[in-house]
């Protein structure tokens, strides 16, 4: 099954205005509200980018994590998107998101489509600047998974986060704090932090214009 009609209503809604970061904070952890984290980069932020990869698979239109492997740093054993950080060479918040995606799963396929951008995340505890790309491949992806960068690959149906019911929230040892976090619950998986903010705008937007 091919998306065609949906992907480029999806991509003209990403051409116009955004739910922005209002949305965003929808899925916001409590210390970023109570401790009301800045929302606004600084002057010495660094740029970021993520790959919000979708794609038909068993009927529907699906979307991929990555799992991180458990280390010391702010975002192990997390699920999120494939990105990180924009290198000198990297022209683009695009050029970012798809080269972080190849080298961490393996699709580098010249037939991903760049759909368009989402509303920019500052990420304070890395002072970092996210941009999320969103895109498309006609077709299911390759995987091929950077075993020193990714755990396991996560595939699932977009249509599933637009269940309420998937939204939860719970207490969670966040480094030496425990937060009360929202998440989606995806099959017994969280997903939390910037990545459930960056999926909640999306899934948004196709909520609003009917999409899915």
């Amino acid at each position: 099954m091919h998306f065609s009609k949906e992907i480029s209503m999806l991509k003209e809604a990403l051409g116009s205005n955004l739910p922005g970061t209002e949305v965003q904070w929808e899925m916001a952890s409590s210390d970023r509200r109570i401790r009301n984290y800045p929302r606004n980069p600084q002057s010495d932020s660094g740029k970021a980018a993520v790959l919000l990869l979708l794609y038909p698979s068993k009927g529907s239109l699906s979307i991929v994590f990555i799992q991180r492997p458990v280390y010391q740093g702010v975002h192990s054993g997390q699920i999120s998107f494939p990105g990180g950080k924009k290198e000198e060479d990297d022209r683009s918040p695009e050029e970012t998101a798809l080269r972080e995606a190849c080298e961490e799963t393996g699709v580098c396929d010249e037939e991903v489509i760049i759909l368009g951008r989402l509303t920019n995340l500052f990420i304070p505890v890395s002072n970092t600047v996210v941009t999320p790309v969103v895109a498309y491949i006609d077709k299911h992806p390759d995987f091929y998974p950077d075993k020193k960068e990714v755990v396991s690959i996560i595939e699932a149906p977009l249509e599933i986060f637009i269940n309420g019911n998937i939204v939860k929230e719970k207490p969670m040892r966040i480094r030496e704090d425990i937060l009360n976090v929202k998440y989606y619950d995806f099959n017994g998986l969280v997903i939390w932090g910037a990545t459930a903010m960056i999926l909640h705008e999306l899934i948004t937007v196709i909520s609003k214009k009917g999409i899915l």
